[in-house]
């Protein structure tokens, strides 16, 4: 049996809220380094360009970016490569790279610095490859508790620092995650019992369901699965899942429903009550004022936070869970490095420097 000190995933989930916390300082920082990046001239649009967890983090934020009067273009790179003319001259590009070494995102630091944008890195580490282009990052620092582990508080820091470039762009003071933080540490607990406990046995896949800026938690979430888990995965928003992936789903699929506001919650409790009428099970992620009362599990937290931030540990626990019941462990993802082809190709796909390095 693993013991408590090598259960790295948990163990990574469950210091989310100190890390939220321990971040402030630095996180001011970055607002006033984002208040200098808009203090030299108006932005037309803010190009928040990333892979995966990056360019998920920059969907879940993009309504808070909306509210605060931003352009916020939350892309992938290979958006911007294949139609290089959105971007302009004076526009604001913030690039995620956690390692600084993904291969399109490195194109996409070259291409909006050559059409002149304001630049801002946002890595872990000394930024690699993407350091070499942006002079002005921001590294969170965050040690890993185990090589190779899927991104948990790194995500929730992400989430932490897009916020305060938001802030800082927008003139706005810098945002105090503290009530988040102690929610979501509530948040851990419960999720942890919830998921703990849930039979996985008979669910075929699981399919992740949001709308609007929740769109990115929910890929995050499936992502996460992907990562630690063998089963079937898909992501989809709440409407068009209905009038596509729903016609070809297996009844005994999980669906997972996440609601941050009353308006989303109240589409997706009509969902959890249609979906019941052939079986199918749902799990929702709500909170006390956006309750999704008809879902067949509900994993409840009394406020979503800023971005959703407090959703994440039942997002990552659940991924844990059904990652422990396939028989791997979430804690190393070993399954995926043993898998010596498939690892080639990934770094094939997207991180070709890093060939024969074992990282």
């Amino acid at each position: 049996m693993m013991q408590a000190a090598d259960l790295f995933m948990k163990n990574d989930i469950g210091r989310q809220p100190d890390i939220l916390c321990g971040l402030s300082p630095r996180l001011a920082v970055l607002h006033d380094r984002a208040a200098t990046v808009a203090a030299d001239g108006p932005a037309g649009g803010v190009w928040v360009i990333g892979c995966g967890d990056g360019l998920f983090a920059a969907e879940a934020v993009a309504q808070t970016a909306r509210q605060a009067g931003l352009n916020w273009q939350a892309v992938g790179p290979m958006d911007l490569l294949v139609e290089p003319d959105r971007v302009q001259p004076g526009d604001v590009a913030v690039l995620m790279s956690m390692s600084g070494n993904v291969d399109r995102t490195v194109e996409a630091a070259q291409l909006v610095r050559d059409r002149g944008c304001r630049l801002l890195a946002i890595v872990n580490g000394d930024g690699g490859r993407l350091a070499q282009l942006v002079p002005d990052r921001w590294s969170m620092d965050l040690a890993d508790l185990a090589p190779f582990l899927c991104g948990t508080s790194s995500f929730a820091a992400t989430l932490a620092a897009l916020l305060a470039v938001i802030s800082g762009l927008s003139g706005r003071a810098h945002i105090d995650l503290g009530d988040s933080a102690a929610a979501m540490a509530a948040a851990n607990s419960a999720a942890d019992r919830m998921m703990t406990g849930i039979d996985l046995n008979a669910i075929t896949g699981l399919r992740y369901l949001a709308s609007g800026a929740t769109l990115g938690l929910a890929r995050y979430g499936a992502a996460k699965c992907v990562e630690v888990a063998a089963r079937p995965v898909w992501t989809a928003e709440l409407e068009e899942f209905a009038h596509s992936q729903f016609w070809t789903m297996s009844p005994c699929d999980l669906v997972v429903l996440i609601a941050t506001c009353a308006t989303e919650a109240d589409y997706a409790d009509a969902s959890a009550d249609a979906l019941a009428q052939m079986g199918t099970r749902t799990l929702a992620l709500d909170c006390d004022d956006a309750p999704v009362t008809r879902a067949t599990l509900r994993l409840t937290v009394p406020q979503a936070g800023p971005a959703g931030l407090c959703h994440l540990p039942g997002l990552q626990h659940l991924a844990y869970a059904v990652g422990t019941a396939d028989g791997l462990d979430p804690n190393r993802r070993l399954h995926l490095k043993a898998d010596k082809t498939r690892f080639r190709t990934s770094r094939m796909l997207t991180r070709r420097s890093l060939l024969g390095t074992g990282t």
